[in-house]
């Protein structure tokens, strides 16, 4: 039997080669996909950029309402100090005709008033929802963030006396404007009022001295500002003069307004003088806006010495404001006060005794109703 033969001919060589080669190129072709390197860190990071970001809707309408109630703000504060009063009424909601005409009165009653700033912070909020609101300006149409009134009076105020407002914007034709100011009064959240919210202001000045009250207590003024102005040097006689030597009073129509710029619903019948300050700052004892404020009757009830050692208490408490903080008694800051309104004034005995007796008889007859039970 013949073998099978093994030779192989040209054409068969040719196609085996052939076959081999295409096999190759195959294999080849698979190993330059699977070897292809990763894009780098930069080409990825250049693809992302290339990419537009994401827009929130909610976000970017939240971000454009706090823009424009800011503008609106820094309106209000550069009209008032420009004395341009259309363009601070401009921010005013037209239709909330009882605010616009509050604060064209507000604006009016500032004009004597020497103001060296007055300007807004803006703590953007989420609001809180309140059905009662949205039926009165519309859902999604209102705002009231958290809006701080910072305003200094120029040569008195070294910083500016910082306030809380309560105020409402609305939403009005695509502006946001003012709405209204006392919308939280019932809930304990009144806006402040100032002297000059409660009526004309008119100023009486003297170096170093500024009094500001309405028209009708301007007799009394002329004669605040003067007896200041002498309890002035009387104090840096004891305390030095490291202290700015100005005072500013106010003089409030009656006791009522007098009990509302001090926020107090107490018993004022008694006091004739009372100087305060507001605690701004971050936690440390850090006094601004120094203030007198006089109660028309009672101050005006005392001799004319009187008036004088009031005053000038009420000015040593200005003046020893920043050393007095709460780790000071009551009695060392009222005892210092009183010394130095007293230091040159001839007092009978049994006068300057009369209140230390009437508080002596006081705190026995409390005494002995305790041991009575």
């Amino acid at each position: 039997m013949r073998e099978p033969s093994r030779r192989v001919t040209r054409r068969g060589i040719r196609s085996l080669a052939l076959a081999a080669v295409l096999q190759l190129m195959a294999g080849v072709t698979c190993a330059v996909v699977l070897q292809e390197p990763a894009p780098t860190a930069p080409a990825v990071q250049a693809r992302a950029r290339a990419l537009p970001p994401a827009v929130d809707p909610a976000q970017a309408a939240r971000r454009a309402r706090t823009d424009a109630v800011e503008r609106l703000l820094q309106a209000r504060g550069e009209a008032l100090l420009s004395r341009d009063r259309a363009a601070f009424l401009a921010t005013v909601d037209p239709s909330a005709t009882a605010l616009l005409a509050r604060q064209g009165e507000v604006f009016d009653a500032l004009e004597q008033v020497p103001l060296g700033s007055w300007d807004y912070e803006l703590l953007a909020t989420t609001p809180v929802p309140d059905p009662q609101l949205d039926r009165r300006y519309g859902a999604g149409q209102w705002w009231a963030p958290q809006v701080w009134l910072r305003y200094g009076l120029a040569e008195f105020d070294t910083r500016p006396t910082v306030v809380e407002h309560h105020l409402t914007f609305v939403r009005r034709d695509g502006r946001w404007l003012l709405g209204a100011d006392d919308d939280f009064a019932s809930v304990g959240r009144a806006t402040p009022r100032a002297l000059w919210d409660r009526g004309p202001v008119v100023a009486v000045t003297r170096p170093g001295i500024l009094v500001l009250g309405h028209p009708g207590q301007a007799p009394l003024m002329r004669d605040v500002a003067g007896l200041a102005a002498l309890a002035v040097p009387d104090v840096s006689a004891v305390w030095g003069e490291q202290w700015s030597e100005q005072v500013v009073v106010l003089v409030p129509a009656d006791a009522t307004e007098l009990a509302g710029l001090l926020g107090s619903d107490g018993d004022l019948s008694r006091i004739a003088a009372v100087a305060t300050a507001e605690l701004t700052g971050t936690g440390d004892y850090d006094p601004a806006g120094d203030r007198v404020l006089v109660n028309p009757t009672p101050f005006t009830t005392l001799s004319p010495l009187g008036r004088q050692v009031v005053l000038t208490h009420e000015v040593a408490h200005v003046a020893t404001r920043a050393a007095t903080g709460p780790s000071v008694p009551a009695w060392l800051a009222e005892g210092l006060a009183d010394h130095i309104a007293y230091l040159d004034v001839d007092v009978p005995l049994a006068l300057a005794a009369r209140e230390l007796k009437a508080d002596v008889l006081a705190g026995w007859q409390a005494s002995l109703q305790r041991l009575l039970g």
